[in-house]
Parts: C-alpha cells; sequence; structure tokens
C-alpha cells in the first residue's frame, strides 16, 4: 500500500496567447463590465477572459436582464450578445439608449458580441446604438484592445483606434 501524500495537481491555464495584454487593475479599482450572453458556454469564456485581464464582471442571460442592471448600477462597458430569446442585443441597446436619453444619463458604451459581422448587420448594430463590434471567435487580446478602446481612463491603457469594424482609423 503506497502511503505517501502527493501535493495537489495544479491545473493548467485555461489559454495561453503569446502576446497577453497587460491586466487591466488600477490600485484597488477595477472597471465593471455587464456580460449579457445567453449561451452558458460563451457566458463562461468571456466572463474567464474578463477576469483574465483584471476585469470584473456581471453577468445576465438575456435583453431584460441587461435593460434592468444598467438601470441599476454604472458600467464601463456592456458587451451584449446580438442574438437572444426574448429581448435580442438590438431591443435592450435601443431600449437602454432611451433610457439613457429620458433620464440625462452618459451613454454607456456597448459592444455587439456576434459571430454575424456582415456590413448591413453592422449598420443594424450602430443605429440600435451600438458603440462597437467584438466578433467571434476573439482572443483575449482583441477582447482588450476592445477594454482599452471604451475605458482608457479606468484602464489607464492607451490603444490604437480602431473603426467599428475593427480596421485602424
Amino acid at each position: 500500500m503506497n502511503t505517501s501524500i502527493h501535493p495537489p495537481i495544479q491545473p493548467a491555464p485555461l489559454w495561453h496567447e503569446p502576446h497577453d495584454a497587460t491586466s487591466f487593475v488600477v490600485g484597488e479599482r477595477q472597471p465593471r463590465v455587464l456580460v449579457v450572453e445567453d449561451d452558458p458556454v460563451q457566458a463562461l469564456i468571456l466572463t474567464l477572459m474578463l477576469k483574465h485581464l483584471g476585469v470584473s464582471s456581471m453577468l445576465v442571460t438575456d435583453g431584460e436582464q441587461a435593460i434592468e442592471a444598467v438601470k441599476g448600477r454604472s458600467y464601463a462597458l456592456v458587451l451584449m450578445d446580438y442574438l437572444m430569446p426574448g429581448t435580442d442585443g438590438i431591443a435592450a441597446t435601443r431600449s437602454i439608449r432611451r433610457w439613457e436619453r429620458d433620464t440625462g444619463r452618459l451613454p454607456t458604451p456597448i459592444a455587439a458580441v456576434t459571430a454575424s459581422a456582415m456590413a448591413d448587420e453592422c449598420q443594424r448594430y450602430a443605429e440600435a446604438g451600438m458603440d462597437d463590434v467584438l466578433i467571434k471567435p476573439y482572443s483575449a487580446q482583441t477582447l482588450a484592445e476592445l477594454l482599452a478602446r471604451h475605458g482608457p481612463t479606468l484602464c489607464g491603457v492607451q490603444a490604437p483606434v480602431f473603426n467599428r469594424l475593427g480596421a485602424r482609423s
């Protein structure tokens, strides 16, 4: 009988990218990002990537919950899934923008999170009031660049300026 005790095996990181972005933790403050995603696997990946980047997040699973979350708390950014049952990302964004105008609140940056990035779809995202698009599949670096574009005062990170389709301006 083997009675030796071995230390527990430490799991390997979920992913490793050769050019991981700098962490976004600034002192004790962390930017808060609202993740709106109904697919549990996509939600897990996105929230783990945000955590890896030093960003705290709150997860909701549909557009109605997103609207209520934005009304109840300030976020540095909303990552809005486009296709969801019930209130989709377009309808939720329109409702958030209407509420912000009606209450005189400054607009919260909202980025569509989607695999659908055809020009006409990106036009619909912009018309609804979305500020950017995060195209699936995305990397931690791509996510970090999106965070830097929409929250440089929170993140203390300078990033190149990109247009809605991800090309440098």
